[in-house]
């Protein structure tokens, strides 16, 4: 059984997920996600940081992190996720609020005696306003759900997470030179490990191959460039892709929408903001 409910805005949409479906998959988007995880038998992987969730917990996912979940057995997985570009927040309200998404720490535990919940349910309860008055409640909702989580931030409620550091220094080099050509035998050189033992604690830390990373990554990122205006052609070009064909069936396979259709649809996002 999966059950999924949407709410679809402008800036910001939640989606509430519940699944008793065995699945991984990882991707990377360009907005700023608040995961609330209600409860469920799963691990959760970000930027190649392991989290074993727990219930009523939260997780902060930056944009462009390659990130997803395990749902590791049967037991029904309950979450909510609420997604919002940074256009949602004026200028100061982003200099203060989005500092949370790039503390060292970014996992809260066990956050049931907090207002968190009830914070994040006046946020789905948008979906029943009128389109001009859910716009407004959305806005304000979500600053007050992001204001109460920097406030759990400055109390140290978040929990840390063991790194690899190799792994790290290893996505900080790929994120250095996206738009370059980066192989394996480059990497193996660079950091002085074999190719094989590369390819295992990669695949073992991050859930995904060194290639998929990479290609995620630029996908996102020519995302990014087609919301500021650029063409399709443009954005893959300027992130590394050197054939638009691959680019633009990799693309629809990851967003599940050809990048001109988004171009169109962020122009029209751009127009009413």
């Amino acid at each position: 059984m999966v059950k999924d409910d949407i709410l679809n805005s402008d800036l910001l949409y939640t989606w509430t997920s519940v699944s008793d479906e065995l699945g991984h998959k990882l991707h990377c988007h360009a907005e700023y996600e608040i995961y609330y995880f209600i409860e469920g038998d799963v691990e959760y992987r970000l930027e190649g940081h392991p989290y074993t969730l727990t219930p009523e917990s939260l997780l902060l996912i930056p944009p462009n992190s390659v990130h997803g979940v395990t749902i590791k057995s049967k037991a029904l997985h309950r979450r909510v996720s609420v997604h919002f570009l940074p256009e949602l927040l004026d200028e100061a309200e982003r200099a203060l609020l989005l500092e949370i998404f790039y503390a060292p720490h970014l996992y809260y535990p066990d956050l049931s005696k907090t207002q968190l919940a009830f914070l994040v349910q006046s946020v789905l309860d948008c979906k029943n306003m009128d389109g001009a008055l859910q716009k407004v409640a959305l806005k304000h909702r979500a600053i007050t759900l992001l204001t109460y989580i920097y406030q759990l931030h400055s109390q140290n409620t978040a929990s840390p997470v063991p790194r690899n550091e190799r792994i790290q220094a290893i996505l900080r080099y790929l994120n250095d030179n996206l738009s370059k050509s980066v192989s394996l035998d480059q990497l193996s050189e660079e950091f002085y490990i074999s190719k094989n033992h590369l390819n295992v604690i990669f695949r073992r830390e991050t859930g995904t191959t060194v290639n998929q990373y990479i290609r995620i990554k630029r996908l996102t990122l020519a995302q990014q460039e087609i919301w500021k205006g650029c063409t399709a052609e443009e954005a893959a070009y300027k992130v590394g892709f050197n054939d638009y064909s691959n680019f633009y069936r990799a693309y629809k396979t990851l967003f599940g929408i050809m990048p001109s259709a988004q171009a169109h649809e962020w122009q029209g996002i751009h127009e009413s903001t």
